[in-house]
């Protein structure tokens, strides 16, 4: 049987031939401050957060940054390397495993929480599914999960070259993360070329429920 594949090769040549992704988004960093930095500073090291489709490392830069015990995982074995050789040189330290996601090599109930910047949306609705289960697998009770998702009607140029990109809508999202426990939707939106072109994300905070059955 045809082991199931989430990741697509084409992003191992965008990851060659461009700079992409240095910063993480201001969503991300406004979700981690919500939830995590209540933590005293000393703490951080033992909250795992585990970055799905790190690229080259942007949230887990700033993850390490902030003190927390940062995890990457990728399917682009340039970006891997270019993470962990960027890490090197700013001493600072984080997992990076190159690994198809869509079964995540992470025991079960092990991390405290997942990051996804908009790498699920590169996966048809069914492979989305597989994904969010294990991600839910891999959390443990009352984890957290940053979601970032393209809407439906967004601007569709900006993806071109970089393989399958469902656009969502609202009841995909609902669908999608219906295990856990939603506890925030919101969009974001970008706009281009003198707001002639737009870009809106569905913003997703969501946790695994404590009392699992």
């Amino acid at each position: 049987m045809k082991k199931m594949k989430s990741w697509d090769e084409s992003w191992e040549k965008v990851h060659q031939t461009q700079e992409w992704g240095k910063y993480p988004p201001e969503e991300l960093i406004r979700f981690i401050a919500r939830f995590f930095y209540k933590y005293p500073f000393p703490d951080r090291n033992r909250i795992k957060i585990l970055d799905l489709g790190c690229g080259t490392g942007a949230c887990s830069w700033y993850l390490a940054r902030e003190g927390f015990s940062a995890f990457g995982i990728d399917g682009s074995r340039t970006a891997v390397k270019r993470a962990r050789e960027k890490f090197k040189r700013e001493r600072l330290s984080a997992e990076f495993i190159l690994n198809d996601f869509i079964e995540i090599c992470f025991a079960s109930d092990s991390l405290n929480c997942v990051v996804d910047v908009c790498s699920i949306q590169h996966n048809q609705f069914q492979k989305a599914k597989k994904i969010a289960t294990e991600v839910y697998r891999v959390l443990k009770p009352d984890g957290k999960v940053f979601s970032m998702l393209v809407s439906e009607g967004s601007w569709k140029e900006p993806y071109n070259g970089k393989g399958y990109v469902h656009f969502y809508k609202l009841p995909e999202v609902e669908k999608l993360f219906e295990q856990f426990r939603l506890l925030n939707i919101e969009t974001s939106e970008r706009t281009y070329n003198n707001r002639a072109k737009k870009i809106t994300h569905w913003v997703v905070y969501c946790e695994k429920d404590r009392d699992i059955k």
